[in-house]
C-alpha cells in the first residue's frame, strides 16, 4: 500500500500544470461543492421563510460562478504558464535566441516573467555573437601567426600581427608602432594598420616632442580623449586631429626601444583602464621580441662578415680567381634589376654571388689549386663544396633564399647538373642566374689550363648549351643585358 501511495504522489508531481491546478482546485472546492448539494436537497421551505430560501439560492448561484471564474482564471494562468515553458524550451532546444516570446495572459508577474526571458536571450545572444567573432579573430590570428612564423621576415610579420591584432581587440580606427633611432634623437613609425595607415607611416617626431615623443622620452602610458583632452600636446599632431589616443612606450631593462600607439577608439569616449592593461601587458612582450631581434641581427651579420671574409680568402688562394666573386656579383646584380626584382631580392642575390664558393674552403689545395683538368675522383671531391657551402651559411637563418641559391648554383637545366640533378624550373631562379655568370666570368678570364676566351666566343660556347646547361630565357637575356659589362671588363682587364 505504501509503494502504491509513492507512485501516484510522483504521477502528480510529474503530471503537467493543467492537472496540477485542475486537481488544487478541485480539493479548494470539495466543500463547498458538498454544502451546495446538500443544501439544494434540504427541505429549506419546512425552517425558513421564503425570502431566506432565495437568499440562499441566490448565494448557491453566485458560489457556483465564483467557483467557474475561479477554475477559468487557473485554466487561463496554467496556459500561459504552459504556453510559455514549451516557448522556453524550443528556443532552448533549437538555438533560435532571437526569438522572442510573447506573453498569452496578461498578469503582471507572468508580463515581467516573459520580458526578464527576452531580455536574457538577447543578452546571452549578444553574448555568443560576441564569442564568435572572438573566435573568429583568434582563428584569423592563430592562421596569421602560422604565416608569420614561417615567414623570412619573421619579426617584421610579428609586429604587424600585434599592431593589426590590437586595433581590433581594442576597436580602435588604428594603430602603430614606432622604433627609437640608435642615437635615440627621433623615433619614426615602422609598422601601422587600420584607417590612417599612410599617414601614420610618414611619422617621424624628436624625443621629447608632441605626445609621442613624450612618450619616449618619459617612458610612460599616455591616454587622451575628447572628454579628458591634455592640452600640452597638439591634437592635429600626427597629421589629422584624434578623438581618443593611447600611447604605451617599448621598454627593455630599462631603456624605451619605441612605442605602440591606438587612434580613436571606435565605441566611447576613450580608451579604458582595462584597454591601457591589456596594451601594457603586450608590449612587455613585444619589447623582448625586438630586443632579441636585434641581437640576432647582429650575430648573423657578424658571422655574415666573417664568412664573406673567409670567401675572399678562399678567392685569394688562386691568382686566376682574383675578382672573381665581385664580377660575378655585379653581373647578377645587373640581370636582376633588368629582371624587375625588388631591392632586397636583389640584394639576396648579389651576397649569395659573392658567396657562392665558400665551401671550396674545405677542398683540399691540391685539388683547387689544380693547373689542369681534375680526374673523376677529384672532381667528385670538387662537387662537395656546393653542399658545404649551404652548411656554413645554414646559421643565418634569415637567409633561406641565399642558402638555396649557393647549393644549386651547379644544377643543369636538363637535370645534370649536381648535387640534386634538379631540372628546369625545378632550379631557383636565382641559382640559374648566378649560373650563367659564373660560367661566363670563368670563361672570360683567364685560367692555369687556358687563356681567357673573347666575349664573341663565350657567348656562342654557352648559347650552344642554352636548354641543356642554362635557362635559355636567362642566357639569352644575360648576353643582352651584360654585353657592355663584358666590354667593360676587358678593358679595365
Amino acid at each position: 500500500m505504501g509503494e502504491t501511495k509513492r507512485v501516484k504522489i510522483q504521477s502528480i508531481e510529474q503530471s503537467s500544470i493543467h492537472r496540477k491546478m485542475g486537481i488544487a482546485f478541485l480539493i479548494m472546492s470539495l466543500l463547498p461543492i458538498v454544502v451546495m448539494l446538500y443544501l439544494v436537497q434540504f427541505p429549506l421551505q419546512e425552517v425558513l421563510t421564503p425570502a431566506w430560501v432565495s437568499y440562499i439560492h441566490w448565494l448557491i448561484f453566485l458560489m457556483v460562478c465564483a467557483s467557474l471564474t475561479g477554475y477559468w482564471l487557473n485554466h487561463r494562468i496554467a496556459s500561459a504558464v504552459s504556453s510559455m515553458t514549451k516557448d522556453v524550451k524550443a528556443i532552448v532546444e533549437g538555438g533560435e535566441l532571437s526569438k522572442i516570446i510573447v506573453a498569452r495572459d496578461e498578469t503582471q508577474e507572468i508580463g515581467e516573467l516573459v520580458k526578464t526571458f527576452n531580455r536574457i536571450t538577447k543578452d546571452l545572444e549578444q553574448k555568443i555573437t560576441a564569442l564568435e567573432q572572438s573566435k573568429r579573430l583568434i582563428q584569423d590570428l592563430f592562421q596569421k601567426v602560422g604565416t608569420a612564423i614561417t615567414s623570412a621576415e619573421k619579426i617584421d610579420n610579428l609586429l604587424m600581427l600585434v599592431v593589426e591584432a590590437m586595433v581590433n581587440a581594442l576597436e580602435a580606427e588604428s594603430g602603430l608602432l614606432m622604433l627609437q633611432d640608435e642615437e635615440g634623437q627621433e623615433i619614426r613609425t615602422k609598422l601601422a594598420y587600420g584607417v590612417h595607415r599612410e599617414l601614420l607611416l610618414q611619422l617621424a617626431v624628436k624625443n621629447g616632442e608632441g605626445a609621442l615623443g613624450w612618450v619616449a622620452a618619459k617612458g610612460k602610458t599616455l591616454a587622451i580623449s575628447s572628454s579628458t583632452p591634455d592640452f600640452r600636446f597638439d591634437p592635429a599632431e600626427i597629421g589629422a586631429p584624434y578623438r581618443s589616443l593611447m600611447m604605451v612606450p617599448l621598454r627593455y631593462q630599462g631603456r624605451v626601444l619605441g612605442l605602440i600607439g591606438v587612434i580613436n577608439k571606435k565605441c566611447g569616449h576613450g580608451f579604458s583602464k582595462d584597454d591601457e592593461l591589456l596594451l601594457e601587458n603586450v608590449t612587455d612582450q613585444v619589447a623582448v621580441a625586438i630586443e632579441n631581434s636585434r641581437l640576432n641581427a647582429n650575430a648573423e651579420k657578424t658571422y655574415f662578415e666573417t664568412i664573406s671574409a673567409l670567401a675572399i680568402a678562399v678567392e685569394a688562394k688562386d691568382a686566376y680567381t682574383r675578382g672573381h666573386l665581385k664580377r660575378v656579383s655585379d653581373y647578377v646584380e645587373k640581370l636582376a634589376r633588368e629582371m624587375e626584382f625588388d631591392q632586397k631580392t636583389i640584394q639576396m642575390m648579389k651576397d649569395g654571388a659573392f658567396l657562392h664558393d665558400i665551401g671550396k674552403i674545405a677542398i683540399p689545395d691540391s685539388i683547387l689549386l689544380k693547373p689542369g683538368k681534375l680526374i673523376s675522383e677529384e672532381m667528385e671531391i670538387m662537387k662537395d663544396h656546393t653542399i658545404i657551402g649551404e652548411n656554413i651559411i645554414a646559421p643565418l637563418s634569415s637567409f633561406k633564399e641565399l642558402r638555396s641559391m649557393v647549393r644549386h648554383h651547379q644544377e643543369w637545366f636538363d637535370g645534370t647538373g649536381y648535387p640534386d640533378h634538379l631540372k628546369g624550373e625545378a632550379i631557383p631562379i636565382s641559382a640559374r642566374i648566378l649560373s650563367v655568370a659564373d660560367v661566363y666570368d670563368a670563361l672570360t678570364t683567364d685560367r692555369p689550363y687556358r687563356k681567357a676566351l673573347s666575349h664573341e666566343v663565350a657567348s656562342k660556347m654557352m648559347s650552344n648549351e642554352a636548354g641543356t646547361h642554362f635557362d635559355p630565357r636567362v642566357v639569352n637575356l644575360f648576353f643582352k643585358v651584360v654585353h657592355g659589362v663584358g666590354e667593360t671588363h676587358r678593358f679595365a682587364a
